[in-house]
């Protein structure tokens, strides 16, 4: 008889932080303040997958009570039905909002115009927009569709932007780059279902997080099949018959033939991570 996971009391075992914390993270009162301060438009990148786990309540706050405009463009639309989305998702709680995607180029043309009709209404020379969001929701990508070219480091790598960058818009635009940024209540966290949240929209990447089989059970939980449907398998929604068959399938095999557990949970969230397993919307 198998011996089933206990991932809650794995969890309640951590008491200190791990030495592979993201250092990349920057903390939300510090450079995210300046570039809200220095922005006459802010523009909220969120995860069009999971919009309400990539909102930053408290940035948000930062932003209206300084009374500046915020944008939210949902990013990564190219791997949504957004049909569906607007069906199930009140989206009027994030008015003004734009699909968009880096990747083929949806919602260019109209932020642009957007930026350009908010940029206009700026009593100074040039106009500032502030680029805020997680780690990992694609900044910088969207500010190099936006600007025209790669004027913007980019890695898939969250935490890859490090420091407030500026660029060129147009002649009387300029866009400011900030890295992710994360809630305060949520860093260095090691609740479970934090670490799950992080890891599951990129934050926390797949080969950073310290227990990836708990992160596909979980993401099993709320998205039941969704991996048996992806991969052609059948393991009846339960974690470790899903780790055992594709870790045989995939031969990621230990010393003396046993199944490498730890790297097939990996390569499952990698899939996730990179885009080509589908989740509902969240």
């Amino acid at each position: 008889m198998r011996v089933k996971y206990l991932f809650s009391s794995r969890f309640a075992q951590k008491t200190r932080k791990p030495s592979y914390t993201n250092q990349h993270k920057v903390s939300f009162p510090k450079q995210a303040r300046e570039v809200i301060q220095l922005a006459d438009v802010v523009l909220e990148i969120l995860d069009a997958r999971f919009i309400d786990k990539t909102r930053n309540a408290e940035l948000e706050a930062v932003v209206k009570e300084q009374g500046k405009k915020i944008i939210y463009v949902l990013n990564k639309a190219d791997l949504v039905n957004v049909g569906e989305l607007k069906r199930n998702y009140d989206l009027s709680s994030i008015e003004p909002y734009i699909f968009f995607s880096s990747k083929n180029k949806i919602g260019r043309a109209r932020l642009r115009e957007l930026i350009s009709r908010e940029a206009s209404k700026v009593k100074f020379e040039k106009a500032r927009v502030g680029v805020i969001g997680y780690p990992n929701t694609g900044k910088s990508s969207l500010i190099n569709v936006l600007s025209g070219g790669k004027r913007a480091g980019t890695s898939s790598q969250a935490g890859f932007t490090t420091s407030i960058q500026k660029i060129k818009f147009s002649k009387n635009i300029i866009i400011i780059d900030s890295p992710g940024v994360i809630l305060r209540k949520e860093e260095n966290s090691h609740v479970g279902s934090v670490v799950k949240k992080q890891t599951e929209i990129g934050v926390k990447n797949y080969e950073r997080v310290r227990y990836p089989d708990f992160v596909v059970h979980e993401i099993m939980k709320e998205n039941k099949g969704i991996f048996d449907e992806f991969y052609g398998i059948n393991s009846g929604n339960d974690v470790e018959i899903l780790l055992e068959t594709l870790g045989k399938k995939w031969r990621l095999l230990k010393k003396g033939g046993t199944i490498d557990l730890d790297r097939t949970a990996r390569k499952i969230l990698r899939d996730w991570q990179e885009g080509k397993i589908r989740g509902k919307i969240q």
